[in-house]
């Protein structure tokens, strides 16, 4: 049988787990939110805005792959 220590221990254990990969999370999070930023910058500083609504009207974020599209694109135009 197994003791209350020991339960207490694997739990311990789990949650230094689980905090890492939250740290780790967050992490990707900023990386990724400075980016994104980062591009949102470059279209209003190159005069991009208007191009970008009429991509938005044409193209549905919610139920497009753009990471695979994005891909396909990049292979496609390799040089």
């Amino acid at each position: 049988m197994t003791s209350q220590k020991e339960v207490n221990k694997v739990l311990v254990k789990e949650l230094k787990q689980t905090k890492t990969e939250l740290a780790n999370c967050k992490k990707s999070f900023e990386v990724e939110k400075n980016i994104k930023n980062g591009l949102y910058f470059f279209i209003l500083k190159n005069d991009l805005l208007n191009m970008l609504r009429q991509f938005r009207k044409t193209n549905d974020y919610q139920t497009g792959d753009y990471h695979i599209k994005s891909l396909e694109f990049l292979i496609d135009n390799l040089a």
